[in-house]
């Protein structure tokens, strides 16, 4: 019982562990706070006088002191200082064209966990006088132990130096197929080496910060058709293999509708103006990739507005006087979509639901329909309709 208890707790924190890297600290001592515990000196065989020795030891500061899990250029002439931007410590060093970097205690540079495709965050602290920008960040991406590409940041390096500390970050991403990184930093040799220039470096920093966009599984829908009239467009495509589905149907990128059929009709266009239409296949949270994009123009109203002669019609009623029991109300050469409409069949008053009216019965009925856009603007129209 206790270990399906577990079981389950387990399952429960399986999301929440996938997220955990997420802006967590993956760095090693970023901010140089911990030190290798110096060597102390062989005993001299008086007890008391060690003790004193010792005790002065510890107390004395060693500005040369290397960081644990850093690797530093002697040629850099490494010091730390207690000028830190955060906790004791940071580390000075002079642009004499070197490099240092991260590491872990069995001295790897790949030594950060790192996932392919992620979106990681590098930053760091620095102030100084150097004369121009020379610090260059420089980031490994292995497979194990073999490096698959060295990302050298020329065009990341710092805007300039001041006496107060500034920070740099830089947004990487992870390339496919890697699970290691390592972080470095040249610092390309300046003119004010040799005359009082140098660089402290704190609180560097390397986090992931999103996690890999996903490949789509589901298959987009294909074959993607339209039927263009004034103010709709009738989209049609071939059904997905996968069961279960339903499609988002997209105008000039915006959400427009969705559906579990093969079919759509985007209502509420304007005559005589471009649409843009993509059809994507949903399943739960899943979402495929958008359609091949279908690019159409709706028709333009055959007569002018002010056109006397003008009369809207429903283009849904066939040539010969047939229509659907569930007719879809759309028109051609209606000027005004708000117009005031009303219907009745047979002579009886009929509510439309939408942009659908439904007769009561298959069979012969006529439809009356009086259309108002203006006080100047008004139709009478009526259709004998055989309803199939």
């Amino acid at each position: 019982m206790t270990n399906r208890i577990y079981f389950i707790i387990s399952l429960l924190l399986l999301p929440l562990m996938g997220k955990a890297q997420l802006n967590t600290e993956l760095l090693l001592n970023g901010g140089f706070e911990q030190y290798a515990q110096p060597t102390p000196p062989p005993p001299s065989g008086d007890d008391e006088e060690g003790g004193e020795g010792e005790e002065e030891e510890e107390e004395s500061f060693n500005p040369y002191q290397k960081p644990l899990f850093w690797y530093i250029s002697d040629q850099l002439g490494y010091s730390r200082t207690k000028d830190a931007h955060g906790g004791e410590f940071a580390v000075k060093v002079y642009p004499n064209g070197h490099s240092f970097y991260s590491r872990d205690k069995d001295f790897n540079i790949n030594c950060i966990s790192i996932k392919a495709e992620g979106e990681y965050k590098l930053s760091y602290w620095y102030k100084g006088k150097a004369k121009k920008p020379n610090v260059v960040a420089i980031v490994d991406w292995y497979k194990g132990n073999k490096i698959v590409r060295k990302d050298r940041l020329d065009n990341e390096k710092v805007a300039g130096f001041t006496d107060n500390w500034q920070q740099k970050t830089i947004t990487l991403t992870a390339p496919a197929g890697v699970d290691k990184a390592g972080i470095g930093f040249e610092i390309e040799y300046d003119p004010s080496a040799n005359d009082g220039g140098y660089i402290l470096f704190d609180d560097i920093s390397f986090m992931q910060t999103k996690e890999a966009e996903k490949e789509p599984t589901l298959t987009a829908p294909a074959a993607v058709r339209a039927q263009v009239q004034q103010r709709e467009v009738e989209l049609s495509w071939n059904a997905v293999a996968e069961t279960g589905v339903s499609y988002e149907i997209r105008c000039n990128d915006q959400v427009v509708g969705r559906t579990e059929a093969t079919s759509y009709v985007v209502e509420k266009l304007l005559p005589n103006m471009s649409y843009r239409f993509t059809v994507t296949t949903i399943k739960g949270e899943e979402t495929s990739k958008p359609s091949k994009p279908v690019s159409e123009q709706t028709l333009q109203m055959t007569e002018n507005e002010d056109f006397e002669g003008r009369i809207p019609y429903l283009y849904t009623i066939r040539e010969e006087g047939s229509c659907p029991r569930t007719l879809r109300l759309y028109y051609n050469d209606l000027a005004d979509p708000a117009a005031r409409i009303t219907y009745k069949i047979d002579g009886v008053s009929v509510m439309p639901e939408g942009s659908v009216l439904t007769f009561p019965s298959k069979g012969r009925h006529i439809l009356q329909i009086e259309i108002e856009e203006t006080s100047e603007r008004k139709w009478e129209i009526e259709y004998k309709l055989n309803v199939d």
